[in-house]
């Protein structure tokens, strides 16, 4: 092979090279956007657990319960 045939040749692979790069960075961004979401949606969906009958238990589950709202809060 000639010199510019070789140039050509690498410099081809290496834009394809990239190019499948980036479309692989964007493609697990968004899944990984969507997994987050239905992650979100999952805890915000699930069923409240019952009142423990131990009150350092029950004062745990408050005290968790006030975590989330204010985490909620913040978004």
């Amino acid at each position: 092979m000639e010199t510019p045939a070789i140039i050509f040749l690498v410099v081809s692979c290496a834009i394809s090279f990239a190019l499948g790069r980036l479309f692989v960075h964007f493609r697990d961004k968004r899944r990984k956007k969507a997994a987050e979401e239905r992650e979100a949606i999952a805890l915000r969906n699930r069923p409240p657990e019952p009142e423990a009958l131990n009150k350092a238990k029950r004062k745990r589950q408050l005290q968790q319960q006030e975590k989330e709202e204010a985490k909620g809060r913040k978004r």
